[in-house]
């Protein structure tokens, strides 16, 4: 089954009989050639839904071998922002919080990743490791969820229409559930779903993948770390 061990108490109400016949289909469509690990699919269900404060919605999920852990954008084994890791994603992640935490204002202003990285090293930075980064900020409530929960290994969104379905019963749940959730909205398929949650409140971007001032919604221009400082600490 799906399901991950430790299932929060706050997800009993969603995990009705409908639903769990429909993740046994999707468990049968998916096969066997696929990441992330079984237990790592859906480790969302872990988060106590009645203490989130923040979702951040990825698209899908890494398709590399090993990479996926089951939350939208964490590479799995990176332990230092040193390491080198090839997702630009959670590079331009750090760039954003970091510019929100210095205060930066004018576009050409923002940090390179390489200069962050030696700011992290002197300490001046003080931004947890990113193993223990996505551990903090998940026990501070924010859920780190894909559209897509799985995909074939080495094939891109290749499972988008396995979950389609339930990943709109998800979001609608949750919007239900918690009307004051605060939702992250990165890219076109992100943002897409924000027709099936009625209730939130909304930061919209495009993707975090590629940035560029020419863009009028560039990831980098989002107020969405800054305007949540209050609520959770973005450093960890």
């Amino acid at each position: 089954m799906l399901l991950p061990q430790d299932i929060s108490s706050s997800w009993k109400e969603f995990l009705s009989k409908d639903i769990l016949d429909k993740l046994h289909d999707i468990e049968i469509r998916i096969g066997y050639d696929y990441t992330p690990v079984i237990d790592k699919i859906m480790r969302f269900l872990s988060v106590d839904l009645d203490k989130a404060s923040v979702c951040i919605i990825g698209q899908d999920v890494y398709y590399q071998p090993g990479v996926a852990t089951g939350r939208a954008f964490e590479v799995n084994d990176l332990y230092s922002w040193n390491s080198k890791f090839r997702q630009v994603s959670l590079k331009n992640i750090l760039r954003l919080i970091h510019k929100s935490y210095r205060g930066i204002t004018d576009y050409e202003e923002i940090k390179k990743y390489s200069d962050i990285l030696n700011e992290i090293e002197n300490g001046s930075f003080p931004i947890l490791t990113p193993d223990k980064w996505f551990d903090s900020l998940e026990e501070q409530g924010v859920i780190f969820l894909n559209s897509s929960l799985t995909c074939m290994i080495n094939k891109p969104n290749s499972h988008k229409d396995v979950w389609k379905d339930f990943s709109i019963q998800l979001i609608n749940y949750m919007s239900l559930k918690r009307p004051d959730l605060i939702w992250f909205l990165w890219g076109n398929e992100a943002i897409s779903k924000r027709q099936y949650i009625p209730n939130g409140i909304f930061f919209e971007s495009r993707h975090p993948m590629l940035c560029s001032r020419t863009y009028d919604n560039d990831f980098l221009k989002s107020s969405c770390f800054k305007e949540t400082m209050n609520i959770i600490n973005w450093l960890g």
